[in-house]
């Protein structure tokens, strides 16, 4: 197995130099607040559906979960269907719901749909924990990279954090959805050269199959990772999946019908995922069957086999795009947490309860310095948690759980039920928000235990209130009558630009540089090794140039539609 050297580092502080390349770029998208926290709602449904997906993994599913699959198998492949079936959800119900809200983050809608008081109490708690949930996913990166580099966990939590937090502050959502494609153009070509690579090694599908221990390879109804355990995990990450930062990706297209097509991106991709991502580290798990005896210092060793299964099957170069992909991966969902926490401290802080007049260029500013202080924050507190030595795949659990079930009933319930007072979408909040800190750290349910005694309290307490309720008021119809409104993009949207011709070819000409650049690491890849290279270039490059040709057709396409309005 080799290490990390100059040929990587080089290919990361390229992908880094990019990163700051596409801030600097979509810096003139943002006029105002608008812009920069939803977009604009003019973001392509293409690139705020991969910009979805991205955000809903991050390095924890190359440590955290690839560890699972290096224990347990197949039950890895499982919490990944488990994350398709919950953009179902968001497909049949919720998407065309969130984008007819006609709202700037989940939590504005509070105000309306219950009371200021749900709305603030909301925002509050939320960011506090989600701050747990950014920093043990920054965590999980500094994990990896530190296994295959021998950086030091801290500065790599300290370096990562800081690039996040350039693009994030000077291009807003722009800036995320615009480098979550272009990571997601290199991650999954990486990933798929990686599953080839390492099928090769252990004897192809049938030889993984035959070699895996009888016990990765069958699920059991009860115990961990069993049929009731994957059931429990769909029912927790489709509160999350279909509210917070993923709900700001329906936001931020044009209309209802690219909102539910970014909710069925999402779930094709993740049901593909789930069967590709967890290969690697089963295959290390044929060729090495103790990872302790590999890295006797890290505290969960089966967390590197990811990075084990990259550093053992691939040439120098591609090892880097390994890490640059790790990178992405932890960028696009922390990225995409630093928006959402930033677009709630401005809207519904600062503008509710400092300065209701502030205009847009204001709260830009405003948006500015919260995105800052929400990323320092976050760098903090993971160089806290990894002095402490904890399982990656616990840590994001435990806070993941815990906000999820407590915002994600009265959330979604509130956008589909009607008949409930405004007192409603607090209790219930409250009623799980009580129940999952008892839960994680009186009496250390388990996740069926959490969503078993959770869901149902939470679910009763808000349903048994409507017994109480007096009738609309103003914000609550106006909201529904939203509810109830297709959107009329050529009236709502007349004031803000459609930069969609211009996305499409930055991205387009991007990707294909980036096709053409990894061409270059032939001349360092051992003989044996450069048909890796010639695949990943190969891969990367169709994305490229199918974008292009789709940014062409798309342009053609809207030469009669335009003629027929202007008749």
């Amino acid at each position: 197995m080799s290490s990390a050297n100059a040929v990587d580092y080089s290919v990361i502080g390229i992908y880094g130099l990019l990163m700051v390349v596409v801030g600097l770029y979509v810096m003139r998208f943002n006029r105002g607040a608008a812009e920069y926290f939803r977009g604009g709602s003019r973001v392509p449904w293409l690139v705020a559906g991969l910009s979805c997906f991205m955000s809903g993994f991050s390095a924890w599913t190359f440590t955290g979960a690839a560890g699972v699959a290096y224990r347990a198998g197949i039950a890895a492949t499982g919490l990944y269907i488990g994350n398709a079936a919950s953009f179902l959800l968001g497909y049949f119900v919720f998407a065309q719901r969130w984008r007819r809200s006609r709202v700037t983050t989940v939590m504005e809608y509070l105000s309306d749909r219950f009371n200021p008081v749900t709305h603030q109490t909301f925002s509050w708690v939320t960011i506090f924990f989600q701050l747990f949930t950014s920093a043990s996913t920054l965590y999980g990166l500094s994990l990896f990279i530190s296994s295959a580099c021998g950086f030091p966990v801290h500065w790599t939590i300290i370096g990562a954090g800081a690039l996040i937090i350039f693009y994030c502050v000077v291009g807003g959502l722009w800036a995320v959805v615009m480098t979550d494609f272009l990571q997601a153009s290199i991650l999954m070509p990486f990933c798929l050269v990686l599953v080839i690579t390492s099928l090769a090694r252990v004897g192809g599908p049938v030889g993984l199959i035959h070699a895996l221990p009888p016990e990765m390879k069958t699920l059991h109804v009860s115990g961990e990772f069993g049929w009731i355990y994957l059931l429990s995990w769909t029912v927790m990450v489709s509160f999350g999946y279909n509210t917070s930062a993923m709900a700001q990706r329906y936001f931020s297209v044009d209309d209802e019908r690219s909102a539910r097509k970014v909710a069925l991106l999402c779930c094709g991709l993740f049901f593909a995922g789930a069967f590709l991502w967890f290969i690697p580290p089963m295959a290390m798990r044929v060729l090495y069957p103790d990872l302790r005896t590999v890295w006797p210092t890290l505290a969960n060793p089966s967390e590197a086999a990811y990075a084990v299964a990259s550093l053992t099957l691939l040439p120098h170069g591609l090892i880097g795009v390994m890490l640059a992909a790790m990178f992405s991966a932890t960028m696009a969902n922390l990225s995409a947490q630093f928006n959402l926490k930033s677009a709630i401290l401005s809207k519904d802080v600062y503008q509710k309860l400092i300065r209701k007049s502030a205009g847009d260029r204001e709260l830009l500013l405003v948006g500015w310095i919260t995105t800052l202080l929400i990323g320092a924050t976050t760098t903090a507190i993971a160089a806290i948690m990894a002095a402490s030595g904890k399982s990656v795949f616990q840590i994001m659990l435990t806070f993941n759980t815990l906000i999820s079930l407590a915002y994600g009933p009265p959330a979604l319930l509130g956008l589909v039920v009607r008949r409930t007072p405004t007192w409603s979408g607090l209790a219930s909040f409250l009623t799980g928000l009580v129940l999952g800190i008892l839960g994680a750290f009186v009496f250390h349910w388990s996740l069926i235990q959490q969503v078993a005694i959770i869901i149902p309290s939470s679910f009763g307490v808000f349903f048994l209130s409507g017994f109480f309720d007096r009738g609309d008021n103003p914000g609550r119809k106006h909201l529904f009558q939203n509810l109830n409104a297709p959107i009329d993009v050529a009236v709502e949207l007349k004031e803000s630009p459609d930069f969609t011709r211009e996305v499409f070819q930055f991205l387009s000409r991007t990707i294909i540089a980036i096709g053409l650049l990894s061409l270059l690491l032939l001349g360092t890849a051992p003989q044996n090794q450069r048909g890796t290279v010639v695949w990943f270039a190969g891969l990367t490059l169709l994305i490229g140039v199918s974008l292009g040709l789709m940014r062409t057709a798309g342009k053609r396409k809207q030469v009669p539609e335009y003629t027929a309005i202007s008749r």
